[in-house]
């Protein structure tokens, strides 16, 4: 199957079943990414794992820990 046929298979399954899939696999992929960051970072962060993952994938904003805690020590020395 071409390329262009997975595009519409999977494109009519989102739409079919209202985009919940793909964002709940979006924030379930988040939450690994922020389950695998540093100690050191994650404890820094607000509320629960899976909370702070659903709110980045519904504001469309994923943030990058790692550099904006680089940046906060470049700026203390």
């Amino acid at each position: 199957m071409s390329l262009n046929g997975n595009s519409r298979i999977v494109e009519k399954f989102l739409e079919d079943n209202n985009m919940t899939y793909l964002f709940l696999l979006l924030a379930n992929l988040e939450a690994e990414r922020i389950s695998s960051l540093p100690f050191s970072i994650k404890r820094k962060l607000q509320g629960k794992v899976t909370t702070n993952a659903l709110e980045h994938i519904a504001a469309n904003d994923i943030p990058d820990y790692v550099v904006e805690i680089d940046e906060d020590e470049e700026e203390v020395t």
